[in-house]
């Protein structure tokens, strides 16, 4: 029978923890917190997780969203406001992005 084992962070190599996040991340978050109102319960809102997406997608291609920041971000009780905030303003500045309900 396979031994399974627990993901444990601190044995990555530093390297690994500041190469860019990866999109199996990316799309962990996306599904974790993509529900109503940017949560973990409730009903999936395939709009969050879209936006979820495109916004950490985006950092992840300026690099500034790395492995080890992921991992955080992953494990964190709530989608944080800097990332709703990021989402909000990119939304009200680009007004023909947001599809019609």
């Amino acid at each position: 029978m396979a031994k399974t084992t627990t993901f444990d962070i601190n044995k990555m190599d530093k390297e690994r923890l500041s190469s860019p996040a990866t999109f199996g991340q990316v799309k962990g978050i996306m599904y974790r917190f993509g529900k109503t109102g940017f949560s973990q319960s409730g009903k999936t809102d395939y709009r969050k997780q879209q936006q979820i997406k495109g916004c950490l997608w985006g950092l992840v291609k300026n690099n500034k969203l790395n492995f080890k920041q992921a991992h955080t971000l992953m494990n964190a009780k709530t989608f944080p406001k800097v990332y709703k905030d990021a989402i909000s303003q990119y939304i009200a500045d680009n007004p023909e992005t947001e599809l019609e309900s």
